[in-house]
């Protein structure tokens, strides 16, 4: 259990070099500010507890999360990019990797729960 604990930054760095096209993104009608400042809410209310974020560019910031270890599961390691489109469009791109490839039972991705949980925020503000 150590190892795997010890291991979490080597994987997340692994995912932040994960090129920003990998996973499952969508493209909302909401400025790059306002989309940033619910991607990390969206991905807390999805189980997930954020490592860290850091803004890559101007137009990029990048959101490194984790899922917590279970009986059943050694969690996951969900990258959230934040990528500006246009002043009017963010898109936002969902990457996710078991914490071992034999991690049957791990939920594995989170990519449309966390992108509903966006819609619905954006929607509502």
């Amino acid at each position: 259990m150590s190892s795997r604990v010890s291991d979490w930054p080597a994987r997340a760095r692994a995912g932040s070099r994960t090129p920003q096209q990998a996973g499952i993104g969508r493209t909302f009608d909401a400025t790059y500010e306002k989309t940033l400042g619910v991607a990390r809410e969206a991905a807390i209310e999805a189980g997930l507890k954020v490592e860290s974020a850091t803004e890559v560019d101007p137009n990029t910031y990048l959101i490194m999360c984790k899922a917590s270890t279970s009986a059943w599961s050694w969690g996951e390691i969900v990258r959230v990019a934040v990528i500006k489109a246009s002043d009017t469009q963010t898109t936002v791109r969902i990457y996710s990797k078991r914490k071992s490839a034999v991690n049957i039972a791990a939920k594995g991705d989170y990519s449309n729960t966390i992108l509903s949980n966006i819609e619905l925020k954006l929607k509502s503000q």
